[in-house]
This record gives C-alpha cells, structure tokens and sequence, in this order.
C-alpha cells in the first residue's frame, strides 16, 4: 500500500494560508487607500474656495462646506438639517420646487440663484447640480457654485452706463424728430395748398409734387427716430404674439432674403402680451432683415416664443425681469455672429458693421426704442462665427383691451360753420397752415400761441367753443392743463392732441382714449379728425 505524500499537504495548505494572509493584506491596503483618498476628498471640500452642499430630494441639507457656509454667514453644522428653500431669496423660493422637479427628472440642473446671508443682505450663487443614487444609499444631491455677485454688479455697472448711453441717444433722436415734425408739418401743409390752387402750369405743379414726395419720405425718417426714442404714439393692448409672427410669416421669409431658411416654433397657448400689433410687427421685420443680411450665403433663421425662459440665460440676459410677469420672444440666426465691439454700439443709430453694400440704418435702434416704449427688455448674445440670438422680454397683458373706437363719418347736413374751434400751437407757422386749411372747411377759429393766451382770449369771447385743438408739450402750460381748464368754463369741450412725438406725460391721454393725432400730418387728415372729434 502506497502511503500518502504528507509533503503535498502541506505544501497545499501552506499555499491556501498564503493567499488568506496575501487577501487579507490587499482588503487592508484596499481599505487604508479608501481611507485616505476620504480624507483626502474631506480635506479638497473642506478647503475648496468653491461652495459646495448636499441635499436630499425634498432639499434638506445633509453637507456643506466651510466656503458655502462662510458666503451665507453661518458655521457649516448651523445649516445642516435645514430645507434649502430657507437660505433662497423670498423673491426666488417660489421656483425652488420646479428646481427640485427638474433635479427628480434629468438628474442635474445648474442656473443662477439669489440667497440671503444671515444679515439679511443677497448674494448670488452660479450653480451646477447634480443627482447621486447609490446602491443600499439614499439618493442626495451633490451640488457646486461660486459666488457671481461682484462679477453681476459689474456687468450690471456697464449694462446700465449702456443703457444710459442709449437713453439719452434716444431722447436727443425723439427731440430731433419732433423738430422736423414741426417743419414738415408746414412744409407737407403748404405743399398741399399750393397743388390745391387752379391754375397751376404742369412744371409748377411737377415741383411741388417733388417736394410733396421728400417730405413724406423725411416723415418717414423721423418716425423711426420717434421709435429709436421711445416716443411713438401706441396703443397698449392684449395682442396676441404667435397670431402677428404666423400673419407676419410670408413677409418674414421675404425680408429675411432667399438664402435664409426660416423656421418658427411658436409655443401653444402662449399669455397674450402687452403691445402694439404694429410696432411688434416692426420689430420682428426689423431682426428677420437683420438676420438676413448676416447670414449671406446660406443659413437658419429661427424665431421662437415661450411663456419660460432658462433661469441662466435669464439672470444673464434679463436679470431685471420678473419671468412670471412676462413672455419671451427669440430670434436665432447661423450668420456671421457679432464681436464684443458690434455688440456694444449695435443699438446706436446709424452705426453699422455690415460689410460694404449693406447701409447702415436705425433698423436695431428701432427694435430697442418700441420693446422699451412697450415696458419690454432686449438682449443680444453673439459671438463671431457662431451666429446671433436676440432675446425680448415681452410684458404679459393683464387682461383683455379693445382698441379704441374710430369716430363715425359726419352726418350730411351738420352744420361747420356753427362750429367754433380754439387752435392753440406755440409755432406759429404750424398754426398757421392748420388755422388756413380749417378755415377752408368752414371753421370759426380762434388761435393762440400758448395755454395763458389762449385763456386771455377766450375770457372776452362770448360765444360757445366746440372743440380745443392743441399742441401737447408748449412753453408754460401744456395741452392736458389748458384742456382741464378750458372743460370747466365749457362742459363737453371736445379736444383733439397734436404732437411731433409722444413722451410719458401723453400716455396716459392715450389710454383715456381722447384723441391725438400725430405730426406731420395731411390736411386732410387734420379736417377729418377734427370732424370725427365733434361728432362724437
């Protein structure tokens, strides 16, 4: 019989000690590296300069770092345990459950948020987090910011010297515009006297058509430095903004040139907006061209509408803007994109980077005069070769207006030289011309070049007056206060506004609904609205 070989044994159960010891050995150096690299981990998020916090889903803090606690004005364990929402800005804690929401759904989220120090003051935290399930763990969420306060400040600082720089370039093109509204006015006015004269030989009559032809033309002008100034007589209604782009959307296409491709996604029952119909339609023609000529060759067009806009892109753009209180209009283009230079100056009149054969306008000086005029804001993020995004933030309209109601045609047998109408206008050829042409239709017209003659002149006539047509802005008192005046001593005074340019003082008038009518103007406009006032 063969007896076993003991030295096998042995050697076998040697081996298997060595392997238990060789384990037991890698499981603690496994565990002696896992413990540094924690301690190590501890230390970077201890020290880090960075703001670092975790949060479970329903936001109760779990961690957070000495440089998160230190920007809030606690000690890192005083906020442990406490909700989020509790350190976020009163104006802000609303969208903390859309955050949480959106954390739940895509596992991360980062944007711009305002938090309150323990002294009370506001700091603002740029922010990137994201969402932790681990096996036999309670998922949480590893969130980092940095604090973005002083850099807000200052872009803050240099968007409002900008918007200065703007202001009072739009106040100098609104107060040019009214001046050259006066003198067409008498230009456009006399023009038409003197194509009204027979006989008139046809090279006379070729002339004044000529001048006719540049006056309407200069009209044109100043109605766009009235828009670069924010000065345009307009009617705020509820409009509805995906109905004027889908009306709008051949003329889009057309502006925007061949070689522009146009897309449009307009979301579904947006809010109505505050505005214009008219204006909104200027400024939607106006961005298609721009987007056009900076395309050239070959590109997209894209405008889109949105009642939300991203928390980042907000703060960064709009951090002024109340997104519960207002709709969101963008339009995107793949075009040659904007250096920080353009970017700057781009809402100037007549400054252009267009390359040659394009001319410069007041295209974009128009776009930034009526979102302003509208109570709206604009912005523009671009940079070279990737294209352009203007981003306008529209006011919701807080309920359902009408427009006002066009006065009816006069009745056939109404009687004008019954009518007495007191013409008041502190230029005095612009008087004259409207005091000629409603002269013409048979008016009884008592002129004056300010509020007080007029009240001198009227304190010795003894007749009735019917109608007050009056200049709004005059040295001493303005049109509303002669209006005001004059009502008391003639109950149901009618009145009817002129003026070059519209300022803040006449927007009420025209939510009142009186009557306005601005310069230049035909004269045979002026004796139609004259008629419509009294008639009403």
């Amino acid at each position: 019989m063969q007896l076993p070989d003991l030295r096998v044994g042995f050697l076998s159960d040697l081996a298997a000690i060595e392997q238990r010891i060789a384990r037991s050995t890698s499981e603690s150096a496994r565990d002696e590296l896992l413990d540094r690299n924690e301690k190590r981990y501890r230390h970077l998020v201890e020290n880090s300069l960075g703001l670092i916090c975790t949060h479970d889903l329903d936001g109760i803090v779990l961690s957070v770092n000495p440089a998160a606690a230190s920007s809030l004005g606690y000690e890192p364990r005083d906020g442990i345990g406490r909700n989020l929402r509790d350190f976020l800005s009163p104006g802000t804690r609303h969208r903390f459950d859309h955050y949480l929401a959106r954390i739940r759904e895509h596992a991360h989220d980062s944007g711009v948020m305002k938090v309150v120090r323990k002294d009370g003051t506001e700091r603002i935290w740029m922010y990137r987090n994201m969402l932790y399930v681990e096996s036999g763990a309670r998922p949480y969420v590893l969130g980092h910011a940095i604090d973005v306060t002083e850099r807000v400040a200052a872009e803050d600082a240099v968007r409002r010297g900008h918007v200065q720089t703007l202001e009072a370039t739009s106040r100098l093109a609104g107060r040019v515009a009214h001046a050259f509204n006066n003198l067409l006015t008498v230009i456009i006015g006399s023009t038409e006297i003197l194509l009204a004269d027979q006989p008139l030989d046809p090279e006379s009559r070729a002339h004044l058509q000529a001048i006719m032809r540049a006056a309407t033309r200069g009209a044109t002008v100043t109605r766009q430095l009235l828009a670069v100034g924010g000065q345009q007589p307009i009617d705020r209604i509820a409009v509805d903004l995906n109905g004027i782009i889908t009306k709008l959307e051949g003329s889009l296409r057309r502006v925007a040139g061949p070689a522009a491709t146009c897309t449009f996604d307009l979301e579904s029952s947006l809010p109505d907006v505050e505005g214009d119909s008219k204006q909104i339609e200027q400024v939607l023609l106006h961005l298609a061209g721009n987007a056009g000529d900076a395309i050239g060759d070959d590109g997209t067009i894209t405008i889109t509408t949105s009642s939300t806009m991203a928390e980042d892109v907000r703060a960064r753009n709009h951090p002024e803007v109340d997104p519960r209180e207002h709709v969101w209009l963008t339009v995107r283009d793949t075009g040659r994109g904007m250096d920080a230079r353009t970017k700057a100056h781009v809402f100037e009149p007549y400054f252009t980077a267009k390359s040659a054969g394009f001319s410069a306008g007041l295209g974009l000086p128009v776009v930034y005069g009526i979102v302003n005029q509208l109570g709206g804001a604009i912005a523009i993020d671009s940079e070279v070769g990737k294209g352009t995004v203007f981003t306008i933030a529209l006011r919701r309209a807080s309920a359902k207006h009408e427009p006002r109601a066009v006065a009816g045609q006069p009745s056939a047998n109404e009687s004008k030289a019954a009518r007495t109408i007191v013409l008041v206008d502190d230029e005095d050829d612009v008087r004259s011309v409207m005091k000629s042409v409603l002269c013409q239709r048979g008016y009884t017209v008592l002129d004056a070049a300010s509020g007080s003659d007029a009240i001198t002149l009227l304190a010795n006539h003894a007749g009735a007056i019917d109608m007050l047509v009056t200049d709004v802005l005059m040295p001493g008192m303005s049109g509303r206060e002669l209006y005001e005046h004059l009502s008391r001593r003639h109950p149901g005074l009618r009145v009817l506004y002129v003026s070059g340019y519209s300022d803040d003082a006449f927007a009420h008038e025209q939510e009142w609904g009186t009557a306005f009518l601005s310069k230049p103007f035909s004269l045979d406009t002026l004796a139609q609205r004259v008629r419509d006032g009294l008639n009403t």
